[in-house]
């Protein structure tokens, strides 16, 4: 038979009340959580407010359950339930112990603990009050807990305003993507792209155990924690840290001349864009970076430090389609003339505001599906700062000798000059026989994905075949 018992996490300005269990009594100069046992019909609830009424002489208000354990004694066993205690009244009035004490969370496993109570301890040092956010709801990344805790209700609501939950990342045309990488299964997968690791994900569900993929991507934080989320679902993925330029060269190491299916999502992960530390977004303020590898090279502040304003003109027109290119060019060399060069990336946005000149109020998103004016800018300066051209080009020129006959290779597209040279490769090396024609227009995300997604509603899906 097992005895219900229940205990108290009595709360008080951060702090946790232990007492000393008195002379005479099992475990006695032990410390414990005050409790005692649940009679017949009573709840837990309801024999803590009781119990703490005749051992303390105060009137409790029970909250939340904090933890339950079982424990097994010469006597018997028991079945221990903590309870928050997060207000009482009245005061303190021990009756069956010798010392009371209030005690800082992380200090509670220094106390010499009855046995049973120690599993509680053990449960409320671990606990970490979260940070306080200003307003009714949490803005900075950091401080989007249940999200990034990937609480179901939290992420339904994230996904429901047309919002990436923080700290993930929703793959694009994923539906779209598996169709045009089939057959999958017992292929072997090139993803030039990583990032989150979501399209993988799903493609090594469907290749089977015969089936592998090796996952490519420049940027080593994301690549990590990828490999790590990857490793704990099974299958035969490897990971690589490289550009997918270097894609040739990765496949080389490993001993293989092509794959059946080679994926590259050219766009940028949901998890870059939302931590402010990457500088790569005008959502929150941050060091004005935007690098996928920030072990090298120079961030967007340097190469605007060292840029001319025609480059820097040229760059915005060219990469971002921007129509105020030379405005936002010559507001920035005013300001790096004057001293107060662009470091962050609420220097960028204010300065594409003044050169566009819009006030305050104008320069929001309306919503999540809205552009923000910023946006082209920051586009163009990742663009040039990761010399993704340069990278795409030559993953394009290599291309045809990464797949094997029979194979497929999908790319996503998000802007005008990712879909030209996309555009133009694919169309000349199947002229020349390479890929099995004619090359098709690219698949665009349904309006129900563009609904859920807004980052997917720029994205255009592209197909070949190797002749």
């Amino acid at each position: 038979m097992v005895a219900p018992v229940c205990a108290a996490v009595i709360l008080r300005s951060g702090k946790v009340l232990l007492a000393r269990r008195g002379p005479g009594r099992r475990h006695a100069g032990k410390w414990e959580f005050p409790g005692g046992r649940i009679e017949e019909g009573e709840t837990p609830a309801a024999a803590l407010v009781r119990e703490l009424r005749e051992e303390f002489g105060i009137e409790a208000e029970v909250g939340a359950e904090a933890s339950r354990s079982r424990h097994v004694y010469d006597d018997g066993e028991i079945e221990l339930i903590a309870l928050l205690v997060p207000r009482f009244t009245g005061e303190l009035k021990p009756v069956e112990h010798d010392r009371i004490s209030w005690v800082e969370a992380r200090r509670l496993l220094e106390y010499d603990l009855a046995p049973a109570d120690v599993l509680i301890a053990e449960v409320v040092a671990a606990h970490r009050r979260r940070k306080r956010y200003r307003g009714a709801h949490p803005r900075r990344f950091a401080e989007k807990y249940k999200e990034l805790g990937a609480d179901p209700k939290a992420l339904a609501k994230a996904r429901a305003r047309g919002s990436t939950p923080a700290g993930s990342h929703l793959p694009v045309m994923l539906a779209e993507v598996l169709e045009a990488l089939e057959p999958l299964a017992g292929a072997s997968v090139l993803d030039c792209t990583l990032g989150w690791g979501g399209h993988a994900q799903a493609v090594a569900a469907r290749m089977g155990p015969e089936g592998s993929i090796i996952g490519l991507d420049r940027d080593g934080e994301e690549l990590d924690r990828a490999a790590e989320r990857l490793g704990s679902l099974g299958g035969n993925i490897l990971v690589r840290r490289c550009d997918f330029a270097g894609a040739r060269q990765a496949l080389r190491g490993l001993g293989k001349e092509g794959v059946d299916a080679l994926l590259a999502d050219l766009g940028v992960s949901s998890m870059q864009l939302d931590r402010p530390e990457r500088g790569m977004s005008f959502k929150t303020d941050g060091p004005l970076d935007m690098r996928m590898d920030r072990s090298q090279g120079q961030t967007a502040a340097e190469w605007l430090a060292c840029a001319s304003e025609a480059q820097v003109a040229d760059a915005l027109a060219r990469f971002g389609d921007e129509p105020d290119a030379k405005a936002i060019a010559a507001r920035l060399a005013v300001l790096a003339a004057a001293g107060r060069a662009a470091k962050t990336t609420s220097d960028l946005a204010a300065a594409v505001a003044t050169a566009k000149r819009l006030k305050p109020g104008r320069f929001q998103k309306k919503d999540a599906f809205s552009a923000h004016p910023a946006a082209r800018t920051f586009q163009a300066l990742r663009m040039v700062v990761n010399s993704e051209s340069e990278e795409l080009s030559a993953l394009l020129r290599d291309l045809p000798s990464l797949v094997r006959s029979g194979g497929r290779a999908v790319f996503l597209t998000f802007h005008s000059g990712e879909e030209a040279l996309v555009q133009e490769a694919l169309a000349s090396q199947t002229v020349a026989g390479l890929w099995l024609g004619p090359l098709t227009a690219p698949r665009k995300p349904s309006p129900e994905e563009a609904r859920e997604n807004p980052r997917s509603r720029s994205a255009r899906l592209w197909r070949v075949v190797r002749s």
